[in-house]
């Protein structure tokens, strides 16, 4: 049984997730109003640069939400990622992830084909899912369900793939579960994410995890990837891979 994340390992979305992650506290339907080139072109340079730093640690919509802090100019490590996080309150953090979505949402019924346009997949990942079609394929991902089967249908991939967990914060049991749902042990799964959390958190299920290395991580992924002896796998490798 293969299982994979979604954005950084089936597709790249960095201008949408940063788009959105801009555009938190925006009401949706006008932002929706403006075409999706001109939104991300009016993005100031430093979000974009914060956010492009933050994208390698987060792992949920919620962490997105860092880069629109200008003291992430200087986050350096993980430590420094996590103490912006934690000093941004709760509800506040509730109301930006909402916001977020809403957009999102907004912008994927208005702008429908600029927004599927900004999801790129990775070269392999469609050969993959259809050699794998019929055999349970599934994703777990932080983004959320609709979006994900959009996606794959535009890309003709909808088929190829029998379930989507959405807006999974614990992949670990997600997998155990999808797993145990079909009467297969963990061992009998491939998972792949490109967040060393999430690949070590699956790893501990027995599962074959394999660290995407096309994804997103940091120089500190690669250090506790390497002390874990953590498999990586590569792009060129997707087209001989068999779950």
């Amino acid at each position: 049984m293969l299982i994979l994340d979604f954005d950084g390992v089936v597709a790249d979305a960095f201008t949408e997730c940063a788009v959105v992650t801009y555009y938190a506290d925006h009401d949706p339907a006008t932002i929706a109003d403006k075409p999706i080139a001109e939104l991300a072109a009016a993005m100031p340079a430093g979000f974009v640069s914060r956010f492009r730093t933050v994208r390698t640690y987060a792992r949920l919509l919620d962490d997105f939400m860092v880069a629109r802090d200008p003291a992430a100019d200087a986050i350096r490590e993980l430590a420094d990622f996590e103490a912006l996080a934690a000093r941004l309150p709760g509800p506040r953090l509730a109301a930006l992830v909402r916001g977020a979505g809403a957009v999102r949402s907004a912008l994927r019924e208005q702008r429908r084909t600029e927004w599927l346009d900004l999801h790129r997949l990775y070269p392999g990942i469609a050969g993959l899912l259809r050699r794998h079609q019929g055999r349970g394929t599934s994703i777990v991902t932080a983004k959320d369900e609709r979006s994900v089967w959009e996606i794959l249908a535009h890309h003709r991939l909808d088929t190829a793939v029998a379930q989507v967990v959405g807006e999974c914060a614990d992949k670990r049991t997600a997998v155990r579960r999808i797993a145990e749902a079909d009467g297969l042990p963990a061992d009998a799964v491939t998972f792949i994410d490109d967040h060393i959390t999430n690949a070590l958190a699956v790893r501990d299920t027995g599962a074959t995890t394999l660290w995407a290395w096309w994804g997103y991580h940091t120089p500190e992924h690669v250090e506790r990837a390497v002390a874990r002896k953590q498999r990586r796998v590569y792009l060129p490798e997707l087209a001989t891979l068999t779950a």
